[in-house]
C-alpha cells in the first residue's frame, strides 16, 4: 500500500525542470533565426548595387524588429521570464523543504531525544506557534505539525513505528511526494480543471492538428502548392521554350492568392493598364491569359525581364512575385527534369537567369556588368571584334575578361576609374568553371549491356577561394609497390622463411594502413558530400552560399548550380545533380544503366540558375560492349539448381478453388477484395471510353429479359433485406464516387468530372474568373469599367 501527499515546493522544482525543456529549444529557434553579423558579400563593394544594399538593410532592420515582437521573440522572452521568476521564487522557500514528516526535526530535538527533551521542546514552540500567541496562517500550520510530532514522540508505539520504518502507523508500503501544487486536489477546483482538461485535450488539440494538416496538405515537398503544380504539369512540354515561361510562372495559385487585381483599386487599375499596354507588344500566348490575376503577374514579370518603372502602386505586388518566383520556379524544374525533358529543363534555368539579371530574351550578357549599357556594350563588342585574331567559342564575357584592365579601360574611357574598379571585381568574381569525369563499372573493366555506370562528375570553381580541406582520392594507390620494402628486406635474404614473413608482416601493416585512409576517405567524402535525395541537397553546406551581383533584382540571390547528364541521341534526361557545398571543388555522382551495344554519347552540362554565359558543357563517349553469356554449368550445378526448384515447389502448397485460388478464408476475402477494386477500374475504363454502353449494356439487356422472372420471384425477399441493410447498417450510396464517370450526363458538357476534363486535356478551368471584369479588353477604359 502506498499513500501519497501533494508538496508546493516540489512542484516548483517540477516546474522549472519542464522550463529547461521549453526555454532550450525556444531559445535556439529564436537566436539561430537572428542574423547577429551580415555575411561575406563581394557585391557590398560595387557601387551599381548600393541602393539594393541600402533598401535590403532597411528591411533587414526592420525583420530585426518584428522578430523581436513576433511569436519566436514573445516566447523566448516569456520563457525566460518564467524562469528567472521561479528561480526567484525558489531562493524565498530556501527554508522550505518538499514534504517529509520528520518529528524530530520538526520539534528541533536530535534523533533519540529523551522524553524529558521533548516534552520541554513542545512547550518553547507551543509558546511561538499556538494559534492564541500568532493568529496567522503559517503559524497554525506549524503548529498542527508541532502537535503531531509531540504525539507520535510521546507514544511508545508509534515512536517506534517511526523509528523503525519510518511512520507513525507502520510499515504502509511506498510512500510517494507528487510535485504538484495542493490547489490540484482541492474540491472546489475539480469543475474548473475538468474542463480546463476537456477543452485542451478535446477541443484545442485537435483545432491546431486540424489547421496544420489543413495548410500542409496543400503543398508538396519543395514547398509548392499541389494545385500550383498541376497547372504547371499541364502547360509544360518537352519543348516548351524560355517565352512561354513567364506565362506559366504567372499561373501558380500563389499568386493567384497572393497578388489578386484589386476591383475597388482605381490607381492601381489604371497603372497596370498603362503598364500592361508598355509590354503587350512583347506577349506570347498562355492558357492562362483569360484570367485577371495571371495577366497582372505575367504583366509585372515582362515589365521587369524588360526593365521597365513599376509604378508605386504596383511595388509591393511586384517585390512579392519576385520573391517567390525562383522557389516556384524550382518546383517548375523539378516537374520537367522528373519527366526527363531536356529542353524544357534548359529552358527552366535560362528563364532563371534572366529574371536574375532582369534581361530580355536573346539580349547581350555583357548587359549583367555593373555600369553597362547599350551604347557601353557596343563599344565593348567592336572592340572583341577588332581583337578577335582567331576563331573561339569563348563567350563575351571570357573574351572582355581575357582583354586585361589596361585594354578595357583604354576602350572604355566613358567609364570613370572607380566604375572600372567595380568592372574589374565583377569579373574576378564571375563564375569560372573546369568540370571532368569518371565513368566505370564496378569491379569491371568494360561496360556491357544492362551494367550500372557510375558517373563521377568533378566541377572546379576558379572563381572562389583555394579549399584546404580537399584531396583528390584518385590519385592515392590502390596497390603497393613492392620496392617501397626493399630497405626493410635488405636484411633477409630473399626466398628465405624469414624473408617471406617480414613481407607478409610489411603488406598486413601495409594493408591496415590502407583500409585506415579508406575509412578516412569515406568520412571526408561524406562530409562534403552528405548527399540525400536525388537531388543532393545537403543538410548544411560546408560554407556560406556564393552572393551574386543582381542589382535590378530587389532580393539576395546567391549561385546554385545543376548537374545534368543528357543522352544525346535520345535527347532525355538520364540524371542530374545539384550541387550542395558552395566550395571550390566538387563531386557528385550519378547512377544509370548502360544502353545497347555501340559507341554511345552523352552530354555533362553544368548550369548556373543566376549569371548568362557561366554555362559549361563536356561530350562524354562510352563504347558498350555486348553482354556475355553465361558460361555452361555443370552436371553437379544443374541437379543442385533442379533441388532447389523441387523443394521450393514442395514449400508453396496449391490454391483452392473454392478459395478462389487461395488456400484460407482470409485468402479469400482479400482475393474477392482485389477482385471487385479491379472490376470498379475496368468499369470506369470501359465506361469513360463508351465502350461498356455500345457493347456491355446490351448484353445486359438481353440478359435481364432472359432471366427477369426468376429476378423476380428473388426480388420479393431480396429488396427489403437490401433497403434493412442500407437503411440500418452501410448506405452503399457512400462508395458511389468510385463510378465518377457516371455522373458525367454529356461527356464534353459541364457536368463532366474533373477526371473527365484531364483525359479531354481540358484546362480552361485556368480561364474560369467570373467575379472579376477583364482589365485587359479595353486597356483604357472608363472608369466605370477599371
Amino acid at each position: 500500500m502506498a499513500f501519497e501527499v501533494f508538496d508546493d515546493v516540489a512542484f516548483y522544482w517540477f516546474l522549472m525542470s519542464v522550463m529547461v525543456v521549453i526555454i532550450v529549444p525556444i531559445s535556439y529557434s529564436f537566436l539561430s533565426t537572428v542574423q547577429w553579423r551580415l555575411k561575406q558579400n563581394w557585391t557590398r563593394q560595387l557601387s551599381s548595387c548600393k541602393e539594393k544594399i541600402e533598401r535590403l538593410d532597411r528591411v533587414r532592420r526592420k525583420e530585426m524588429a518584428a522578430k523581436l515582437i513576433g511569436w519566436r521573440g514573445i516566447g523566448f522572452v516569456a520563457s525566460w521570464v518564467i524562469f528567472v521568476t521561479l528561480l526567484m521564487r525558489l531562493t524565498t522557500m530556501q527554508s522550505e523543504e518538499m514534504y517529509t514528516f520528520n518529528p524530530f526535526k520538526i520539534l528541533d530535538v536530535e534523533e533519540g531525544a529523551e522524553p524529558t527533551a521533548i516534552k520541554k521542546a513542545y512547550r518553547k514552540m507551543s509558546l511561538i506557534y499556538h494559534p492564541d500567541k500568532c493568529p496567522t496562517t503559517e503559524c497554525s500550520d506549524q503548529f498542527i505539525k508541532i502537535a503531531k510530532a509531540y504525539d507520535v514522540l510521546t507514544n511508545d508505539a508509534t515512536r517506534e513505528n517511526y523509528e523503525k520504518y519510518g511512520n507513525p502507523d507502520g510499515y504502509h508500503g511506498t510512500s510517494v511526494t507528487i510535485g504538484l501544487p495542493s490547489w490540484l486536489t482541492n474540491k472546489d477546483n475539480e469543475l474548473a480543471i475538468l474542463v480546463a482538461y476537456f477543452v485542451v485535450l478535446i477541443v484545442v488539440i485537435p483545432v491546431v492538428v486540424g489547421l496544420w494538416w489543413r495548410n500542409s496538405s496543400k503543398f508538396l515537398e519543395d514547398g509548392v502548392m499541389q494545385a500550383t503544380a498541376f497547372r504547371f504539369y499541364k502547360q509544360v512540354q518537352e519543348h516548351t521554350a524560355a517565352k512561354f515561361m513567364p506565362g506559366i510562372l504567372a499561373s501558380a495559385v500563389e499568386f493567384c492568392e497572393g497578388v489578386p487585381c484589386k476591383r475597388g483599386d482605381k490607381e492601381q487599375a489604371e497603372d497596370l493598364s498603362r503598364l500592361h499596354h508598355t509590354v503587350s507588344e512583347h506577349f506570347v500566348k498562355n492558357q492562362g491569359d483569360g484570367n485577371n490575376d495571371i495577366m497582372k503577374v505575367k504583366t509585372l514579370l515582362y515589365a521587369h525581364l524588360l526593365r521597365k518603372k513599376i509604378p508605386a502602386s504596383l511595388q509591393a505586388d511586384m517585390d512579392t512575385v519576385l520573391e517567390h518566383a525562383h522557389r516556384l520556379l524550382n518546383g517548375l524544374l523539378n516537374i520537367v527534369m522528373e519527366q526527363r525533358f531536356v529542353t524544357a529543363t534548359m529552358n527552366v534555368i535560362e528563364f532563371s537567369q534572366l529574371l536574375t539579371q532582369a534581361l530580355w530574351f536573346h539580349e547581350n550578357m555583357l548587359l549583367q556588368l555593373p555600369h553597362f549599357d547599350m551604347p557601353t556594350v557596343n563599344k565593348v563588342m567592336r572592340v572583341l571584334s577588332s581583337a578577335k585574331a582567331e576563331k573561339t567559342s569563348a563567350n563575351n564575357i571570357v573574351r572582355l575578361k581575357e582583354l586585361g584592365p589596361q585594354k578595357r579601360r583604354e576602350a572604355l574611357k566613358t567609364l570613370d576609374e572607380s566604375q572600372h574598379q567595380d568592372v574589374d571585381l565583377y569579373l574576378d568574381n564571375f563564375p569560372d568553371i573546369e568540370i571532368s569525369y569518371d565513368a566505370k563499372v564496378e569491379d569491371e573493366q568494360d561496360v556491357q549491356e544492362g551494367d550500372v555506370l557510375n558517373l563521377t562528375v568533378k566541377v572546379e570553381r576558379k572563381h572562389l577561394q583555394e579549399d584546404p580541406g580537399w584531396v583528390d582520392s584518385d590519385e592515392e594507390d590502390d596497390e603497393p609497390d613492392e620496392a617501397i620494402f626493399e630497405k626493410q628486406l635488405a636484411e633477409f635474404e630473399e626466398g628465405t622463411e624469414e624473408h617471406e614473413n617480414k613481407k607478409d608482416e610489411l603488406m598486413e601493416e601495409w594493408r591496415d594502413a590502407y583500409f585506415e585512409r579508406q575509412k578516412k576517405k569515406r568520412e571526408r567524402e561524406k562530409k562534403r558530400n552528405p548527399q540525400t535525395g536525388e537531388l543532393g541537397f545537403a543538410a548544411k553546406p560546408l560554407n556560406a552560399p556564393v552572393p551574386v551581383h543582381s542589382p535590378h533584382f530587389p532580393f539576395d540571390r546567391y549561385e546554385q548550380w545543376m548537374v545534368l547528364l543528357v543522352d544525346v541521341k535520345s535527347n532525355k534526361l538520364v540524371g542530374y545533380q545539384k550541387l550542395s557545398q558552395n566550395a571550390r571543388n566538387e563531386k557528385v555522382q550519378l547512377k544509370f544503366l548502360a544502353p545497347k551495344e555501340g559507341i554511345v554519347n552523352y552530354e555533362i552540362h553544368c548550369l548556373c540558375s543566376a549569371y548568362l554565359g557561366a554555362d559549361k558543357k563536356m561530350l562524354m563517349k562510352k563504347t558498350v560492349h555486348k553482354k556475355k553469356e553465361e558460361e555452361a554449368k555443370t552436371a553437379a550445378e544443374i541437379a543442385e539448381d533442379e533441388d532447389e526448384e523441387e523443394e521450393e515447389e514442395e514449400e508453396e502448397p496449391e490454391g483452392h478453388w473454392y478459395y478462389l485460388g487461395g488456400n484460407s478464408v482470409g485468402e479469400l476475402i482479400l482475393n474477392i477484395i482485389a477482385l471487385a477494386i479491379a472490376g470498379v477500374m475496368l468499369f470506369n475504363f470501359l465506361y469513360a471510353r463508351g465502350l461498356w454502353q455500345k457493347y456491355v449494356d446490351p448484353i445486359l439487356s438481353w440478359l435481364n429479359v432472359l432471366l427477369g422472372p426468376v429476378f423476380n420471384v428473388l426480388g420479393v425477399y431480396t429488396i427489403p433485406m437490401a433497403k434493412w441493410f442500407t437503411g440500418n447498417v452501410y448506405d452503399f450510396r457512400h462508395v458511389a464516387f468510385m463510378f465518377e464517370n457516371m455522373t458525367a450526363d454529356d461527356y464534353n458538357g459541364t457536368n463532366a468530372t474533373l477526371s473527365t476534363r484531364v483525359i479531354k486535356n481540358d484546362t480552361s478551368f485556368l480561364n474560369q474568373d467570373p467575379f472579376k471584369p477583364n482589365l485587359y479588353n479595353n486597356p483604357f477604359g472608363t472608369q466605370d469599367e477599371l
